[in-house]
C-alpha cells in the first residue's frame, strides 16, 4: 500500500514521522509524497501555539477533501490534547504523541475494515521512553536519533508537558548502540 506523510512541528515529530516510514517500509509499504495519491495519509502534528492548531485543522480538512476515500490518520501534540476536535473532522485514526508502532498498525486496520479508530493515552502518566528505528526521513540528508522526549518545566505559555509528559530519556546503550548503526 502507498502512505504519505506530513508533519508540522519540531525536530522530534520530525524523528517520530521517519521512524514511522521506517515501520511501514519494513512491512512491504511505499511512502510517496503528500501529494500523489495514496492508501493513507498521515498528519503528524504541531500544538505549540494556536496558528499551529488551525494549520493542522487546515490540512486535515483539505487532505479529507482531496482524498475521500483514502484512510487519514492524525498523530502528535495536536491530536494529544484536542482528540475529539480531531475526530470531528472526519479522519479514520486518532493517536497522541506516543504509541507509535500502535498507530501504524491501526492505521493498516482501519484500511482494511474502514472502522474509525481512536487511542491516546494521558500524556502526564508517560514513564517509559518509547524505542523506535533511528534515522532519517527521506528527503533529509541527516539522520536523527531521538535520546530525550516530555518536559517538567510546566512553563505558563507551554503546552509541551500536557502533550509529550515527564522527561523520559533512551536506555544509554540503546542510544549508543543507535549511535554507532546511524
Amino acid at each position: 500500500m502507498r502512505f504519505a506523510f506530513h508533519t508540522f512541528g519540531c525536530k522530534v515529530n520530525q524523528y517520530e514521522t521517519q521512524a514511522m516510514e521506517q515501520l511501514l517500509r519494513d512491512r512491504g509499504h511505499e511512502i510517496c509524497r503528500f501529494d500523489e495519491d495514496c492508501d493513507g495519509y498521515i498528519v503528524n502534528t504541531c500544538s505549540v501555539t494556536g496558528e499551529a492548531d488551525r494549520k493542522n485543522r487546515s490540512l486535515i480538512r483539505r487532505c479529507r477533501k482531496n482524498h475521500p476515500d483514502a484512510v487519514i490518520g492524525v498523530c502528535g501534540c495536536y491530536s494529544q490534547h484536542a482528540q475529539e476536535a480531531v475526530k470531528e473532522l472526519g479522519v479514520d485514526v486518532v493517536s497522541g504523541s506516543a504509541g507509535r508502532e500502535n498507530f501504524i498498525g491501526m492505521m493498516l486496520a482501519a484500511l482494511m475494515d474502514r472502522q474509525m479508530r481512536m487511542d491516546v493515552d494521558a500524556a502526564l502518566r508517560r514513564r517509559s521512553f518509547e524505542v523506535l528505528p533511528a534515522g532519517g526521513l527521506s528527503e533529509r540528508t541527516r539522520a536523527m536519533l531521538k535520546v530525550q522526549d516530555g518536559c517538567v518545566n510546566f512553563c505558563s505559555y507551554c503546552i509541551i508537558p500536557y502533550t509529550r509528559g515527564p522527561v523520559r530519556s533512551a536506555p544509554l546503550e540503546l542510544a549508543v548502540s543507535q549511535a554507532k548503526e546511524l
